[in-house]
């Protein structure tokens, strides 16, 4: 295969300029996560271990994609992981807010009171 063969590889494993790496590590992937969640999730089977009974999943892809959907479950776990910086980021930020807006009610009680 050839490794720039862009036809159904994930956007992350495609030459590309840093302008656009930039722009990808910087958005929203949620629609591209739930999707990708849908389909893994869509080739799940259940079954039960032979010796112990206990319930299991097997995960059911074809043998000629194989490479292609472990690059899109590596893009998935990129994705995610972007997100959740990010949403740590701007949980962060809207708690340093929320205390700085909290100093300033005190302030204010502490004016009013006087």
């Amino acid at each position: 295969m050839n490794p720039f063969d862009t036809d159904k590889m994930p956007w992350l494993f495609t030459p590309h300029s840093e302008g656009e790496l930039n722009e990808y590590f910087s958005s929203d992937h949620s629609k591209v996560i739930a999707e990708t969640s849908q389909e893994v999730i869509a080739s799940l089977s259940e079954s039960r271990d032979r010796l112990s009974e206990k319930l299991c999943y097997t995960f059911n892809y074809n043998q000629r994609r194989y490479r292609y959907t472990l690059l899109r479950f590596a893009d998935m776990i990129v994705r995610a992981d972007v997100s959740i910086k990010m949403l740590k980021k701007r949980i962060m930020e809207l708690d340093i807010d929320n205390r700085e807006l909290r100093k300033q009610l005190a302030d204010m009680e502490r004016k009013m009171k006087r």
